[in-house]
Formats: C-alpha cells, sequence, structure tokens
C-alpha cells in the first residue's frame, strides 16, 4: 500500500494557525538586577531577581514568595526603610541597578 492510493478529502486547505504571537510587545520598564534578603526565619537567606521596574510590588511578591516558599500575605517588601505599596511600582520607588531590597514579616512592618 502507498500513500497515492489515499483519496479521502479531509476537509478544506486552511493554514495552520500558530500559537505563539507575531510580536512580542515591548514592556513599558527597564530590566534591573536586584538582591532579595529574607529576613524570615533562621539564617539570612539572598537571591538575585532581573525584574522589569514597571512590575507592581504585588507581582513581585508572588514570584518571591514561590522562591522562598512564603506565602505573599506574610510579608512585605521594603527599600531603603520604606514599606513598598503592593499596587505600585518599583519605578514609582526610583529603585536602581544591584539595590538590596528586604522581604521583613508583615507582623513588623510599619
Amino acid at each position: 500500500m502507498s500513500f497515492d492510493e489515499f483519496d479521502e478529502d479531509l476537509g478544506g486547505e486552511e493554514p495552520l494557525k500558530s500559537k505563539t504571537p507575531a510580536t512580542k510587545t515591548p514592556s513599558a520598564g527597564k530590566k534591573i538586577t536586584l538582591y532579595f534578603m529574607s529576613t524570615i526565619g533562621p539564617g539570612e537567606k539572598k537571591e538575585k531577581l532581573t525584574v522589569n521596574d514597571s512590575n507592581h510590588v504585588r507581582d513581585i511578591k508572588q514570584t518571591l514568595g514561590n522562591l522562598y516558599g512564603l506565602d505573599p500575605n506574610d510579608f512585605h517588601l521594603s527599600s531603603g526603610g520604606v514599606t513598598l505599596d503592593e499596587n505600585s511600582s518599583l519605578k514609582e520607588y526610583h529603585i536602581n541597578d544591584g539595590d538590596d531590597i528586604l522581604l521583613i514579616p508583615a507582623s513588623t512592618a510599619g
């Protein structure tokens, strides 16, 4: 049997549709590398993360919660003694490439 023997019509000749976006939407902010230090639990843990400065604090907390195995509601982020608001972007705090950001327990944040 060869492939020439199959005359079955399988429908129209629609082109395949790609699930990959045709173009990548450029992000509004710039990428910065930050160092996140957890003061929660025994010993300090420090992680290096490259983020977009237009990201909201709540989204970064979600990522850090997964990274550190913490519930994002159990900690706040702090930079330069200021607790970062979850609805604000990093850009609003003028955080620069290479800055340290602290994860502090929600019970001690002010």
